[in-house]
């Protein structure tokens, strides 16, 4: 899969608008192949009447024959042209945005970040269903969007995958952030309370329960534990 999403010449023309060490690349793919079928049936189509009239009107209308010539040369560089910019045409995905680089002459880059991504409809025509390409239409909360359909995309189904797993990993990442910033400083649990909490040493069951506001009870009661017999029975033997 890597080498098939992410080809290195693909990568190379992605890699000077992202942000270093900020992005990384999803997927990379040229629009599909089928985009070149107008130009080149165009060009081979407009070379066989080119030849045929070239032939017809070369011994009696020269001149006419140059023309329809010229007129081909026209239609021949279109061809090139399309299919070179179809060549440094690139669409592709990182975890923040979609990008898509196109033209030639004048270098055209559009974007749209995931995460203001409200919705993306995904349709395939029945030449779609044919021949293996799709469009992506995308949807955000903004009025004007440099980004907003994306054509012909190859193996559609894939992608749109891929593209849906990026985009749910992002908005799930990006409310994760936002509620971890809401929430207010840490405080110690009640576990956490019970267990830093000093300790109170357990008094005696036998000792007498003695209010603190009387401190002088307590000491007579110690005086009376402690203190010996004084008065003692006379003895029958001394008799």
């Amino acid at each position: 899969m890597p080498g098939q999403w992410l080809p290195e010449e693909g990568r190379r023309s992605l890699e000077k608008y992202l942000v270093p060490d900020e992005e990384a690349l999803v997927f990379v793919v040229r629009k599909h192949w089928i985009t070149l079928a107008e130009p080149i049936l165009t060009t081979v189509g407009s070379g066989i009447v080119m030849v045929a009239l070239a032939w017809t009107l070369g011994q009696k209308f020269a001149d006419a024959a140059n023309i329809v010539f010229i007129l081909w040369l026209v239609v021949l560089a279109r061809g090139i042209y399309l299919v070179i910019e179809w060549r440094d045409s690139w669409f592709g995905a990182t975890h923040r945005r979609l990008v898509l680089i196109h033209g030639l002459i004048t270098r055209k880059v559009a974007m749209m970040p995931l995460e203001k991504v409200t919705d993306m409809s995904y349709a395939r025509s029945p030449m779609g269903q044919l021949f293996g390409y799709g469009e992506f239409v995308l949807e955000s909360a903004g009025q004007e969007q440099a980004l907003r359909s994306v054509t012909f995309i190859p193996s559609p189904d894939q992608l749109y995958r891929t593209l849906l797993g990026t985009m749910f990993g992002r908005k799930a990442a990006t409310k994760s952030l936002a509620a971890a910033k809401q929430q207010p400083a840490t405080e110690p649990s009640s576990d956490e309370s019970v267990r830093l909490a000093p300790t109170t040493p357990t008094a005696d069951a036998s000792a007498p329960s003695v209010p603190t506001e009387f401190p002088w009870q307590e000491r007579i009661n110690e005086f009376l534990s402690d203190s010996e017999q004084t008065v003692r029975l006379p003895d029958p033997s001394d008799d």
